[in-house]
């Protein structure tokens, strides 16, 4: 697989989000030396590496390498490789209500799950390199819908070739899917002793560069199995009308390494929502091929809108677009959020998530994720391995695979062309678009291990400091498809009349008790919430935190602002009220339950757009989306921030 495995010695972390896993060995040991701190000190959590001896090489996270040799399938054969999925790790920091953030790098993270097939083996022996910069620019993605004759079969020899690897090969197929379960779905932990103290790279900064460090291993990988410096990883065009439909390269059922049974059929020829989810349940679907009418144009329309919002609207600064930090010692700030819960009544949140998506991964991506993935098992049926399912860190089944479960994602090849055109979006906000990254060396010198070169894999160090430029990882986009950006001039419109004369909104009939359950069908409208005057250098953003739901279904409410409860459900990112949404890819929870998360929307646009002259509040209106009920532990605040 793609990735090195954790070695540590001793530190102290704690975790903001989401999973648990059944307590491995204890983390106490005489051999670490005294930190000042203890395992009850309310900021951290204590571990060390034990003292040599051990037959388990001394790491306390670890299944012993015989017993990884009796597990099967891709850990069993991954022995072979230690280091393998190895990754990101978590540097103490003192909490400051997390202005200071996690400092990633491979040493202090553990993978790990005691009760599953997953691919956790021992450290590599063998030192990691740094990263040196591709001398030369040999790669040119190209849109897959318009990929010549040429090359789609020189990408599908490619995929068939990496699917042909052992699974024991870290550059396998069944390798790189492992490295997005593994740290995608809860198996990457700070402390494998604690429960909920998972590491993830959605959900903060970490998005972008590791995804982008991620695919691009596995793009050197597909042209070194073909003897081709020169390939490049087709993208998936979603962002242009006339790649808003699943390639046809990935379509073709018979004999095609590209193509994956566990898709969502009734949705691979038809015009893709990229605000999926906001549509009924039942709404018909529109062919791609089919007439161009109203409803076709309607959509592709909304689709620009949304790209609209994700690029440019939303998607002003660093903070906006890419997302929060990453915090681990959050409690300073947990007990900050349940002091204001408690003067509003509310209820007490075990533990804040002050990790936040930015508009890049929470928008197009997620929703063409659970677009593609299956909507679950067949008509009559229920969700097992004999139905087509996925086994979820959780030991349950989901049929939302491939990939619309984070677990099984990377097991579809158009997962990569799909991250492809993400990694796409960031390239061009901050080349075109003006954007521009974190400067903080928190987020510039965090690193990650990979592994590079099919015929004798070494592990790499990368920093994200190293993905900034596309060129110095040897690849960019083709030019001619970037000459015009059909969405750059999306305009958006109001749901509702504004200015002298529009009727003002009722006020919502009853005060709203926290915690409060959103429920599909029922509009919930914050009435009265403070706007504070706009501070020089900084952005307004709505802030609702302590949103707490289950991961393993389909999770969206939308957030707009200034519109009339009764008009709500109509709102959309072709509109002026919409402030944005709480969207994510279903995954799975050890022991089950629920996790808590948050968004950060930058909203200064809609303010101006909704707001009187003289107009200090505004209403915020929630509408979900989906089935599942969701719960609000605090309200929505409106904030002055910082955009980097």
């Amino acid at each position: 697989m793609n990735g090195a495995m954790a070695s540590a010695a001793c530190g102290s972390s704690t975790s903001p989000l989401l999973p648990a896993v059944a307590p491995a060995a204890s983390a106490k040991s005489s051999a670490c030396p005294s930190k000042k701190t203890t395992a009850t000190f309310p900021r951290r959590t204590v571990w060390c590496r034990a003292a040599g001896g051990r037959d388990d090489d001394g790491l306390l996270w670890l299944p012993r390498r015989d017993m990884l040799s009796t597990l099967g399938g891709v850990a069993a054969g991954l022995v072979g490789y230690p280091g393998l999925a190895s990754g990101a790790a978590v540097e103490a920091n003192p909490v400051e209500s997390c202005r200071k953030g996690d400092k990633v790098n491979e040493n202090l993270v553990k993978c790990t799950d005691p009760n599953r097939e997953f691919p956790c083996p021992p450290p590599s022996p063998a030192k990691a390199v740094d990263f040196t910069p591709e001398s030369t620019v040999k790669r040119v993605r190209q849109p897959a819908h318009l990929l010549s004759p040429e090359n789609q079969e020189k990408y599908k020899e490619a995929i068939a070739k990496m699917k042909a690897l052992p699974a024991a090969h870290p550059l396998s197929f069944a390798a790189q899917a492992a490295i997005h379960e593994s740290y995608c779905d809860g198996h990457y932990r700070y402390d494998p002793a604690e429960k909920n103290r998972p590491f993830d790279v959605h959900f903060s900064w970490i998005f972008a560069p590791w995804h982008r460090m991620y695919i691009h291993f596995y793009e050197k990988a597909l042209g070194q199995l073909i003897g081709d410096d020169t390939f490049a990883l087709p993208y998936w065009n979603w962002d242009a009308p006339a790649g808003m439909v699943v390639p046809p390269l990935f379509r073709d059922p018979f004999g095609n390494p590209l193509y994956n049974k566990n898709r969502e059929q009734s949705r691979l020829d038809k015009l893709v929502d990229l605000d999926f989810l906001n549509a009924p349940t039942d709404a018909p679907l529109i062919p791609f091929d089919g007439p161009k009418d109203d409803k076709y144009e309607a959509l592709v329309n909304k689709n620009l809108c949304t790209m609209y919002q994700q690029q440019i609207r939303g998607g002003k600064g660093a903070r906006a677009f890419l997302g929060e930090k990453l915090c681990s010692d959050a409690d300073a700030r947990l007990k900050e959020i349940n002091a204001r819960s408690k003067k509003r009544g509310g209820q007490k949140v075990k533990r804040d998530k002050t990790k936040s998506q930015g508009s890049l991964e929470r928008m197009a991506h997620t929703a063409l994720h659970v677009w593609v993935g299956r909507s679950g098992p067949p008509e009559g049926t229920t969700c097992s391995a004999d139905t087509g399912g996925v086994l979820g860190h959780n030991g349950a089944y989901t049929c939302n695979n491939d990939m619309g479960f984070l677990g099984s994602a990377g097991r579809d090849p158009l997962f990569y062309s799909h991250h492809s055109n993400v990694d796409r979006m960031w390239h061009i906000w901050s080349t075109k678009l003006g954007g521009e990254g974190f400067k903080d060396p928190e987020w510039l010198d965090a690193s990650f291990v990979f592994y590079d070169g099919v015929e004798n894999p070494r592990p790499v160090r990368i920093k994200f400091r190293d993905v900034l430029d596309t060129r110095n990882l040897g690849y960019t986009y083709d030019a001619e498809s970037e000459k015009e950006l059909p969405w750059v001039a999306s305009k958006i419109n109001p749901l509702v009349p504004r200015g002298k004369g529009a009727p003002r909104a009722a006020a919502p009939a009853k005060a709203l008790a926290y915690p409060l359950t959103l429920a599909a069908g029922e509009v919930v409208e914050v009435a009265g919430v403070a706007v504070p005057a706009k501070q020089a250098g900084q952005q307004r953003v709505l802030v609702i935190q302590g949103i707490e739901y289950d991961p393993n279904v389909e999770n969206k409410f939308d957030v707009a602002i200034g519109v009339p409860g009764d008009q709500a459900s109509k709102v959309g990112p072709d509109h002026t009220e919409y402030a944005g949404s709480f969207a994510v890819v279903p995954s799975s929870k050890a022991g089950g339950g629920t996790l808590e998360g948050r968004i950060t929307l930058f909203v200064d646009d809609v303010l101006d757009d909704v707001m009187g002259d003289r107009d200090t509040t505004v209403d915020v209106v929630l509408v979900p989306r989906t089935d599942e009920e969701i719960k609000l532990h605090l309200p929505p605040t409106i904030e002055n921030q910082s955009q980097n």
